[in-house]
């Protein structure tokens, strides 16, 4: 049996949409790739020339809510993040924010990057938070549906 001309279309047309996905997919994960080893080779050129990058880079953490709508629940869970002040113009200087995305974080996301060339035009203090759920700053419930609650509707 022929497909119709508009049977094969769509076939060609979903075809191209998967084949399309996929092809993103990989482009996403080679500029990822090409980014860490930017980052990784700016890392090692400053260790290299003795400028001790790592010194003015902090880490720290803090305890936020587990739940920011229910002041009834306390628990709380730590959350990790790191603190550039290589070029922070003390008191009055910009503060960047560099949320991580869906991972860990590390020392070097604030030492190499666009946001670090930022801020070192604007002598601005760089903070990087990890996300909620990714490296040290997971939930000390774990991941599982029923503790993925925000506020009174389960996610």
């Amino acid at each position: 049996m022929l497909l119709s001309p508009a049977c094969g279309f769509v076939l060609f047309f979903l075809l191209n949409i998967v084949d399309s996905g996929r092809i993103l997919s990989k482009i996403n994960q080679r500029y990822r790739d090409l980014q860490a080893r930017k980052h990784k080779e700016v890392f090692l050129t400053l260790l290299a020339s003795k400028s001790k990058p790592l010194q003015h880079v902090t880490e720290g953490r803090v305890h936020q809510p587990l739940d920011h709508f229910n002041r009834q629940n306390v628990k709380t869970f730590t959350q990790r993040f790191f603190v550039n002040e290589a070029y922070w113009q003390r008191p009055d200087g910009p503060v960047f924010l560099f949320i991580g995305g869906e991972g860990p974080i590390y020392n070097f996301d604030v030492l190499a990057g666009h946001h670090v060339d930022m801020a070192k035009e604007h002598r601005a203090l760089l903070l990087a938070v990890e996300h909620r759920f990714y490296g040290d700053s997971i939930n000390p419930d774990g991941l599982k549906t029923e503790n993925l609650e925000v506020g009174h509707v389960i996610v």
